[in-house]
């Protein structure tokens, strides 16, 4: 999964190293420099063709662009912090990041806090349950059946 926030701010690093306006850049790429700021905002990414160009424009591989080969970097105070909702979940799950979940169980909207409780209970997530289950809800409690 790509995480869109940090290929936004590389586009931007990039970007502001070869001193270019978004209006510069955009120009280039035959795109509006809303789209643009969207990318950079980590709202929307770019085509493939446009990335393509990118990379072109930047002298950079497709795989640096898109942030492939970067390890991650998370802040439990603010594991959401320069990254996208999603992509952070999504690594958790797949135990591609390693989180105490008692510690960062707060940060969770209701709905990932079910997706996460749901990999818990489908034992994708390894978590102490006996430090998470004064973080649940009865509900979630609930949910989790047997394991709590």
């Amino acid at each position: 999964m790509i995480d869109f926030v940090q290929v936004g701010n590389k586009i931007a690093k990039y970007r502001k190293q070869k001193n270019m306006t978004q209006d510069e850049l955009a120009e280039i790429l035959f795109v509006t420099r809303q789209a643009l700021s969207k990318w950079e905002n980590g709202t929307s990414v770019p085509s493939t063709d446009t990335l393509l160009n990118l990379c072109k424009v930047f002298n950079v591989s497709f795989e640096e662009i898109l942030c492939l080969d970067e390890e991650i970097e998370i802040d439990e105070e603010n594991i959401f912090h320069g990254h996208e909702r999603l992509f952070i979940i999504n690594k958790i799950i797949n135990n591609e990041i390693d989180v105490n979940l008692a510690n960062v169980f707060y940060q969770f909207s209701p709905r990932e806090r079910m997706v996460v409780l749901k990999a818990i209970k489908e034992k994708k997530i390894n978590a102490n349950i006996n430090e998470l289950v004064v973080k649940l809800t009865e509900s979630e409690k609930k949910y989790l059946g047997g394991l709590v």
